[in-house]
């Protein structure tokens, strides 16, 4: 039952990625035994073709973007 609760996790983070703008694409979860090397190696090769085919984090650049547009500004404390 695990393996069910882990899935349900997974499905509500991947919304939460896709309501934040980050895509749930770039989580999954793939059930197989430790016999399993081959399916393992080609989960892995494919899931990392899909996330480099999603591009870096845009959250990331939009906080670098405003990080570095708010260097040099004073804060004000009223």
């Amino acid at each position: 039952m695990g393996n069910v609760k882990a899935r349900q996790r997974v499905e509500y983070l991947r919304g939460l990625l896709d309501e934040i703008g980050l895509d749930g694409r770039r989580v999954q979860m793939v059930n197989m035994s430790a016999a399993m090397g081959a399916h393992f190696a080609m989960a892995a090769t494919e899931m990392t073709e899909q996330v480099r085919e999603l591009g870096p984090n845009p959250l990331k650049e939009h906080a670098e973007t405003r990080s570095s547009e708010s260097v040099g500004k004073a804060e004000v404390n009223p």
